[in-house]
C-alpha cells in the first residue's frame, strides 16, 4: 500500500516538476524579451534626444551668427517685430 502511494506521488511530482520547468522557461523568455525591448526603447530615445540637441545647437549658432553680423537697429527691429 505504501509502495502504491510512493509510486503515485512520484508520478505526480514528475508531472508537476515538468510543468514548473515549463513555467520557469516561459517567465525567463518573457523577461528577456522585456529587457531587450526596454534597451531598444532607451537607445531610440537617446537617438531622438541627441538629434534634438544637435538641432538646438545648430539653431542657436545660426541665431548667434545673425545677431553678431547685424547692426544694432536691425536687431532691435527684428526683436520688436517678433512675438514671443
Amino acid at each position: 500500500m505504501i509502495g502504491l502511494f510512493i509510486s503515485l506521488f512520484g508520478a505526480a511530482w514528475s508531472r508537476l516538476s515538468g510543468w514548473a520547468a515549463l513555467a520557469a522557461a516561459l517567465i525567463a523568455a518573457l523577461g528577456i524579451a522585456w529587457l531587450k525591448g526596454r534597451a531598444a526603447g532607451k537607445a531610440a530615445w537617446e537617438t531622438k534626444r541627441q538629434a534634438a540637441r544637435d538641432r538646438a545647437i545648430r539653431q542657436s549658432g545660426e541665431i548667434r551668427h545673425d545677431v553678431q553680423n547685424s547692426s544694432d537697429p536691425s536687431v532691435v527691429a527684428a526683436l520688436s517685430a517678433r512675438s514671443f
